[in-house]
Parts: C-alpha cells; structure tokens; sequence
C-alpha cells in the first residue's frame, strides 16, 4: 500500500510541476519505506516466546518446537579404546558439532564433562565424550558408540568447561578449575588420584589450562601453556588462525588475549591482559611474560599490572566483529586488595555498582560487548528485571551463541541463577526455593538493546543449568546440554542429558 500511493504522488506533483528534486526526494522517501518493511520483515523472531515457567520437570518449548535425548549420564555406556564399557559421565558442558562432508543432517557431538571426581574406568577429574549422530525422516539418532577420549596421556584434566572448535578442527576444552595445592586438588583422594611431579613441577599446576583435542581419533593434542593458567571458562577462536580470546570465571577476573607465532599452531604464542581506558572508550592489551612459571600466574601478574578487574566471565562467542560476553555477577565483593595492587575496576562497576570503598554488588550480571576494533569494552543488556514484564528476569548469564536467522544475527543466552533471591526470580519462586534457568535469544541488531527485546525460548527442567548451545550449520537443529537437574525430576531428565531440539 506504500509504494501505490508514492506512486500516485509522484504523478500528482509531475502535473503540478514540481522540480526534478521533489520527485528524487519522494523517491527517497519510498527507499525509506521499503528499508522499513525489511527491517520490520528481518525482526520476525524464528519462533513465538513462551510464557515463564518456574515448575517443570520437563524441557519446555515454543509450540511448534521438538526435542530428542541422544546422550544421558550414566544411563548410556562410554567405550573406551580397549572396546571396554562403562557408564558415562556426567556435568555436560561444552557441544560441538562437527559436520561430515558438511552435512548439517550428518556428523560428530564433541561433549565436556564438567567433572571433577576419581574415576578409575574414565580417568579422574573432568572428560569428553564424542558420538556420531544422524538426522533422517524420523529424527536425530545416534550410529556407533560412544567413544571415550582418554585424557590420561596428559595426566587427566579438571572439570571441563566451555571450549570451541578451531578453524583446522579440533576441539578446544576449558580446565575451569584453579587449583592452589596438591591438597585442593586431591581433596583427601576425591578428585585427582595421581598427585606424582609432571614436568618437574608439583601434580597442581597441571591443571586450570586450556586443552586441544582431535575429535575424529578421540586423542587429547596438548595441553596448551602459553594460554596461561587460570579459571578457563571459554574460548573465541578468530578467523586468522592466530587470536583467541579467553575468559576468566573468578571474582577476580581477567579478560585475555591470546596471539600464536604461526597460524595453525597454538602451542607458542603471546599471552596479553586487557586494560580498558579510563573513560570506557578504548583500552590496550598488555604483554604478559612467556615462562611457565609466570603463566602459572599470569592472572596475578595481570593485575599487579594494571589490567581492569571484571567478575566472573563466562562463555563468549562473536557477531559482526564483535564480541558478546556473558558477565554472570556477584552478589557483592570486595576488590580493596586488588586495588592497591594496582587492578583497576571495569567503568561499568565503578560507574553503577559500587556500594561502598572498593566494595562492589552486581546481583544480575551482564551481557558485554567488546569491540576489538577499537578495544572498547561497554555493558550491552544488563541483566534484571523488565519492568514491563516482571515474568522477564535476566539473571547471571553464562552460556551463550550466535545464530542467525533471516538475516539477524541472535546471542542465544543461557542462565545460570547463583541463587533464588534478590530479584533473580519472582517473589512467588523465591518462597519455594526454587532453581530454574531459561534460555533467551536476543536479536543483534540493535545499539542499546532493552530486556524487553529479550524472547524466552526454552525453561530447563527443575535444577538444571542448560549449556552447550550450539547450531548445525544450516540452523535448523540445535544440540543443548542439560546439566546437574534435579535429581527427583521424571526422567530423563533426572540426569545430565544431551538433546537435539527442531523446529526452527
């Protein structure tokens, strides 16, 4: 209806004479118009958003929306190399498909383990499982076994965490945990059972690394030092084949970047800490030290040198030359130490959340946006409560990826509540005491995104935290781990599970 009538004023300004100019200035006004009906077209969401749910035991969908469990904790059986079967483990974490012949119907699952106990069948501490999968008339299913990748060529890994694939294809995983000692990590024989010297050093420092492993032989690469030791939670591999950014999940966290010598290789590189600007709108990388007893530390010698304290940053993915990062809060910290160290707070913080001195509270958390352009680094969505719709409560992000659908790209958003007050839930679920997280979609396209513009797409079963996100490659099929439910839920989802969820 538009265009006719800008037709018709054209014409009716023709006859009345009007300048070549008028008619150039209506013709701008319809390519405005039309602009107006794709954008209007282009934020059509993939699906319609469902209504808050805080008593499910279910995963709960858009109508329209389907899911299948292909992997479960325990329930199914891991094949190790000698042929050999045990029950699988479980804290699914990190999801990677890796598509065959670049089938989105046809490929492999990569899924971390999130684990941290003695296992003598499994190997202790974290693990991996990988499986073949494929989609035909019916469905997703599993062909083959489950394959087990056995971590103790380099002495076993520590809870699993977030992790991405390369550009070559492997699979990076994130060591999560920080151990201080022998003792911490041992935990009188609970997590780690071999704590013999590696590499002259004591068993600890093995531990809080990023790993690199071949899918396709099931076979841990290395250990990757020059990425630094310390509460790895996720990776961003960039196009080059040589950056990779990394995020810290600690109170006292760092943002790093990582720069290999060649491309291809991440096992020689340089390790830099993130210093934003004073005034928010640009920041620096500084060089951290190259030996293994400074990249033991790195983070510690990051702040001695001024690099801006974040808290607890978890998994990040990029869109359109930026980078998204799920900041999943606190709810209050003191940072005086580190301070007078010489860290410097993020202008987020000390703009909104600072309550006192060096004492800060950030009950919700945040959706960062990183711009390495210009290595500006600002608050994108922070985490809360829509006043408009007090069912939408963003509360500690952790998870995230980017999909695009019609043309928008979209930060799949995965929550991971700290706790059940403070606003994290509504008041009603608060007084039941009760764990739920939901899984949004944010559309990408806007500067200042409101929490209005946040469209709930599942809610996990009770006690759950979803993780995992990731797409096939032509979106229509998205693999989402469910981790430590609610152990009295109706199965399957009484334990970790890995499900295919179709429909858009």
């Amino acid at each position: 209806m538009n265009k006719v009538l800008i037709v018709l004023s054209i014409v009716l300004l023709s006859a009345c004479g009007k300048s070549q100019q008028s008619t150039s200035s209506v013709t701008v006004i319809e390519h405005q118009l039309i602009n107006e009906e794709e954008q209007e077209r282009a934020h059509i969401p993939p699906f319609t958003a469902i209504d808050t749910n805080y008593n499910s035991m279910d995963l709960l969908l858009p109508e329209g929306f389907s899911y299948e469990i292909l992997f479960t904790e325990f329930i199914d059986k891991v094949t190790r190399a000698d042929g050999k079967q045990f029950p699988a483990k479980g804290s699914h974490d990190l999801c990677v498909y890796i598509p065959i012949e670049n089938s989105s119907e046809h490929g492999y699952l990569y899924i971390g383990h999130e684990d941290r106990y003695v296992n003598q069948a499994l190997g202790d501490g974290g693990g991996a499982t990988i499986f073949e999968v494929k989609k035909d008339s019916i469905g997703w299913k599993t062909v083959g076994d489950f394959k087990h990748v056995d971590f103790r060529p380099i002495r076993d890994t520590h809870r699993n965490c977030g992790g991405t694939i390369t550009p070559w294809g492997t699979v990076l995983s994130a060591e999560e945990t920080y151990p201080l000692s022998n003792a911490n990590i041992s935990f009188n024989g609970t997590y780690i059972s071999d704590l013999s010297p590696i590499n002259n050093r004591d068993a600890y420092t093995n531990f809080g690394w990023m790993v690199e492993i071949d899918p396709i032989t099931q076979k841990p690469l290395q250990k990757l030092y020059a990425m630094g030791r310390f509460m790895h939670e996720d990776a961003e591999c960039m196009e080059d084949g040589k950056t990779v950014y990394l995020t810290d999940d600690y109170p006292v966290a760092v943002f790093f970047k990582f720069v290999a010598d060649q491309a291809g290789d991440y096992t020689s590189g340089q390790l830099y800490a993130y210093r934003q600007s004073l005034d928010g709108e640009s920041g620096k990388w500084l060089e951290l030290p190259r030996d293994t007893n400074s990249l033991i530390r790195c983070r510690d010698i990051a702040l001695e040198s001024g690099a801006t304290l974040f808290q607890r940053h978890e998994w990040l993915a990029s869109s359109n030359g930026k980078i998204y990062i799920s900041e999943t809060g606190n709810v209050q910290f003191d940072w005086t130490r580190r301070i007078l160290e010489g860290a410097v707070p993020a202008k987020h913080f000390i703009d909104h959340f600072q309550v006192g001195n060096n004492v800060f509270s950030d009950v919700h958390g945040r959706i960062l946006e990183f711009d390495p352009a210009t290595n500006k680094m600002r608050s994108y969505l922070e985490g809360g409560i829509d006043e408009a719709d007090s069912a939408t409560i963003l509360s500690n992000p952790d998870g995230n990826a980017i999909q695009t659908f019609d043309g928008v790209d979209y930060l799949v958003i995965n929550e991971d509540i700290d706790w059940f007050d403070r606003g994290r839930v509504p008041q009603y679920v608060t007084a039941a005491q009760r764990f739920i997280n939901e899984v949004y979609f944010l559309p990408l396209n806007k500067q200042e995104p409101q929490r209005s513009d946040l469209m709930r797409f599942a809610i996990g079963p009770k006690g759950s935290e979803t993780t995992g996100t990731y797409f096939t490659p032509d979106g229509k099929t998205m693999f989402l781990n469910i981790q430590h439910p609610w152990p009295r839920n109706k199965p399957p989802f009484n334990r970790s599970c890995t499900v295919a969820i179709t429909g858009f």
